[in-house]
């Protein structure tokens, strides 16, 4: 055995994890796939109901660390009812395959059940939905945790509330890990000042907070952000706010995505302005074509992946921005997933106060495209 199995033995046994017995699971299928795991629900027959079973991808030579990172962080938060709960652990005998047995959310994620329901929420359920999330990530945070991976398919549904899954790139502030990762995240939900400079920018609780704002666009939206990356983290543009949205909601999430970290609210400010939010001022602006706008983002409705490894670096400047960082990549692997209007902003670039040092663009990240 390993000296890493063994570490990673003992952490279990030292964490007195409930283990399960394989053979109790019954009608596993697998139901999601995602960049660093895959996801199957199973009958338990010990719990008798359904559950998540939960592999992290073994190929990965830090396995057994990622495996009770996410243990690790799971266990600080799960007395809250707004994160996915843990029931233990599961070993598959005939691949010594290691799972995690979590709750199962029979209404699927967010962005599917925005997709599916937006019509019949009204905005009593809209600010519930809000708040869900926020109550989530506020335990986190007060668990000296960063999330770092929110976006809505890291938001599960089950009977009504929201549930904050996916630990498994979270990170506690005790470590001083600088670690960088576009693999399996969406960079539309990501802080600019990260997706500018990954190398050297260290995500915080303010990071979190800008991919909180994104989601309660999202909410009030019905649809999944759709700009351009490089209109979000060069040119500063943000989504646009939605006809018969309360501007005070419009505040809240405007003020969560501000460029600077520093001037984006707290966890606990933003519940407490969910708390006392008011209804009666609505915007709604009557020359806005929003349904030519949506339209206009994109025609694509999947997720685009371009999943290389981040080598070395190429950087952008602008004169209000200061130096931006991607990872290098042939235009050749990823210029018919993209938009022309991106691949002129990170080749040619026409913008006199833009300028770059290579012809290559990002590889390693997940282009999002709706």
């Amino acid at each position: 055995m390993s000296s890493k199995k063994v570490s990673f033995e003992s952490a279990l046994k030292n964490n007195y994890i409930k283990k399960f017995d394989y053979s109790k699971f019954e009608n596993i299928e697998r139901i999601a796939i995602g960049g660093f795991s895959t996801v199957y629900r199973a009958n338990s027959l010990n719990l008798r109901k359904l559950v998540a079973l939960k592999c992290l991808r073994e190929n990965d030579e830090s396995f057994y660390e990622k495996f009770v990172k996410e243990l690790t962080n799971i266990l600080a938060v799960n007395y809250h009812d707004n994160i996915i709960k843990f029931y233990g652990i599961v070993i598959d005998p005939s691949k010594e395959t290691y799972y995690l047995v979590l709750q199962y959310a029979k209404d699927g994620d967010l962005r599917t059940y925005l997709r599916n329901n937006f019509n019949t929420l009204d905005w009593k359920i809209k600010i519930q939905m809000a708040k869900d999330i926020t109550s989530g990530l506020r335990c986190i945070h007060e668990e000296n945790i960063v999330h770092r991976d929110l976006h809505s398919k890291n938001i599960l549904v089950h009977e009504g509330s929201l549930l904050i899954t996916d630990l498994g790139l979270s990170q506690s502030l005790d470590t001083n890990s600088n670690s960088y990762s576009f693999k399996g995240g969406m960079l539309v939900y990501s802080d600019p000042g990260y997706l500018r400079n990954p190398f050297v920018y260290k995500r915080s609780k303010a990071s979190d907070i800008y991919s909180l704002g994104v989601l309660l666009w999202e909410i009030s939206s019905g649809r999944p952000p759709g700009l351009e990356i490089t209109k979000i983290f060069i040119k500063g543009e943000r989504e646009r706010p939605i006809n018969g949205t309360p501007e005070d909601y419009i505040i809240i999430y405007s003020n969560a995505w501000k460029d600077d970290p520093n001037q984006r609210p707290t966890i606990k400010n933003i519940f407490d302005s969910l708390e006392n939010i008011k209804l009666e001022n609505i915007y709604n602006d009557a020359n806005d074509n929003q349904e030519a706008y949506f339209n206009n983002q994109s025609q694509a409705s999947t997720d685009v992946y371009i999943t290389d490894t981040i080598s070395s670096t190429s950087s952008f400047t602008t004169s209000n921005l200061g130096e931006v960082t991607v990872s290098q990549a042939s235009i050749e692997n990823i210029k018919d997933l993209v938009s022309d209007q991106t691949l002129t902003d990170l080749t040619n670039l026409k913008n006199p106060e833009i300028t770059v040092n290579s012809n290559n663009i990002t590889r390693g990240w997940k282009i999002c495209m709706y």
